[in-house]
């Protein structure tokens, strides 16, 4: 142990508000413990926590990028997904948080302190949390910007809007990629329905070029110092290095849809191989494909898909998989 380390832990805060209030939808319980100001506005939730079944349990037989895109759970029912809190007529906006499985943060000095706080300040455990397991229990962190916290008493209604991570469904439908070219393509979705997908466009992309072009962004500079941006630059460098080399592309899809779902290509190359480790650095800075237009020539949504795997310039022809869709979920709201 150091003193180092205590410094980082402890929290101060400019403003401590307690709430207090459980939660009961579906036979599951979460708890609002309350918020605090420092830099930002923080609120704080505890809800179920229950291990994945991918670390519980331990898969035998080839582990490639096909059965672990397809063994990948639908999202858990998390706090994460809240986008607003609205305390009467005062709203927060979210922009973004974490979830901290209390099993795993036995050593984090800070949420003693969070919890020694609010109850320093009035919070009262209810009944049914006394006595829970931390194995149990993940506490959320929402951050929202705000200069000062809201005006709240215990007769406040509290509006909680969701905003769902989008589910994915399995489809792995063959299809031949012809760069240049468009084709159309079938598949029956999850409620049996028949949904066409034009591909209006197969391009090769140079994410050379484009990580080149973002580092060089204006806007770049106004948000990060220059030793930042390039110290970014060189770290995707070495990603792009590793993952696709100059000379290398990947493969772009515009392409419309007579659903609202976005879709997922992958290479039969990629599905097939298995899971190497990889600094996965990549994602930050990515490779993306943005359509011109709104709306393809069939007066439907344009929407895009990069297709990650490398091939050499003058390529014609990828074999690919349309492997899933993704399904919206709408936004709802709770009244706590």
């Amino acid at each position: 142990m150091k003193f180092s380390y205590l410094e980082d832990c402890h929290k101060t805060w400019r403003e401590i508000l307690v709430i207090g209030r459980t939660i009961e939808r579906d036979g599951e319980k979460y708890h609002l413990i309350g918020m605090t100001l420092s830099d930002t506005a923080n609120i704080y939730i505890l809800e179920p926590y229950k291990e994945s079944d991918h670390i519980t349990k331990k898969r035998k037989g080839i582990l490639n990028h096909r059965r672990v895109l397809k063994e990948r759970e639908d999202p858990v029912f998390s706090y994460l997904q809240c986008s607003e809190f609205a305390f009467g007529d005062e709203k927060l906006q979210t922009q973004g948080g974490t979830g901290s499985p209390l099993k795993y943060g036995l050593d984090d000095y800070g949420n003693y302190q969070l919890f020694f706080d609010m109850l320093s300040a009035g919070w009262k455990v209810p009944e049914w949390l006394r006595d829970a397991d931390w194995d149990g229990l993940q506490l959320v962190t929402l951050r929202a910007e705000a200069d000062h916290l809201p005006r709240y008493s215990e007769d406040l209604p509290i509006t909680i809007t969701h905003r769902p991570d989008a589910v994915a469904h399995i489809i792995e439908k063959p299809v031949i990629l012809h760069v240049g070219k468009a084709c159309s393509l079938s598949f029956t979705d999850h409620m049996k329905e028949t949904v066409w997908c034009h591909v209006n466009q197969v391009t090769l992309i140079d994410v050379w070029k484009q990580a080149e072009e973002r580092f060089r962004d204006p806007a770049l500079a106004d948000k990060f110092t220059p030793e930042q941006i390039a110290q970014a630059e060189k770290m995707s460098e070495e990603v792009f290095a590793q993952e696709c080399p100059r000379g290398m592309y990947y493969i772009g899809v515009e392409y419309e849809c007579t659903k609202d779902v976005g879709l997922m290509f992958y290479s039969e190359q990629f599905l097939k191989s298995r899971i190497q480790p990889s600094s996965g650095s990549v994602f930050l800075v990515g490779a993306f494909l943005k359509p011109d237009q709104k709306n393809g020539v069939h007066g439907l949504p344009l929407k895009g898909c990069v297709i990650q795997t490398p091939v050499p310039e003058g390529t014609a022809s990828l074999r690919a998989e349309l492997f899933c869709y993704h399904e919206k979920v709408s936004d709802w709201t709770e009244t706590v």
